[in-house]
């Protein structure tokens, strides 16, 4: 695993640039995410400085560095944390075992219904939100 990737449309450190296909998706979905977000974000408020946090890198201070940035130039990127030697799950059915490079098949049909749901479930909010930045106190 590389250091992160900064110049690249989407910062990361796993060598996105190695599987092209993967690379043109990403890179395409991200103008169609910002349209979306001019369309149903915070009414009104696409001109305005955001304080998000944004993950930078994967050492302790990446993972939580905060700033105001406009969401139009917000930058999101794919990191993994560095591979550790002896390194155990520390919760759950898989507790003390080793932890796992690549997700094991009996597990991937899971991890994929709660990323799509998850994906579903976040434009949701924003969408159900987007007149709540007018009506706020």
């Amino acid at each position: 695993m590389s250091a992160a990737v900064s110049n690249d449309k989407i910062p990361n450190n796993v060598n996105l640039s190695s599987d092209k296909r993967l690379q043109r998706a990403l890179e395409q979905w991200l103008p169609n995410y910002l349209d979306w977000w001019k369309a149903v974000g915070p009414e009104g408020y696409q001109g305005h400085d955001v304080y998000l946090r944004t993950a930078i890198s994967v050492d302790t201070d990446g993972w939580a560095h905060f700033d105001y940035v406009k969401m139009p130039d917000y930058r999101w990127g794919i990191f993994l944390t560095p591979p550790e030697a002896d390194k155990k799950i520390g919760f759950g059915d898989s507790f003390g075992q080793p932890v796992w490079n690549e997700v094991p098949g009996e597990f991937r049909n899971m991890l994929r219904r709660i990323i799509v749901t998850q994906g579903d479930t976040e434009p949701a909010s924003v969408e159900q939100q987007r007149l709540l930045v007018i009506t706020a106190p």
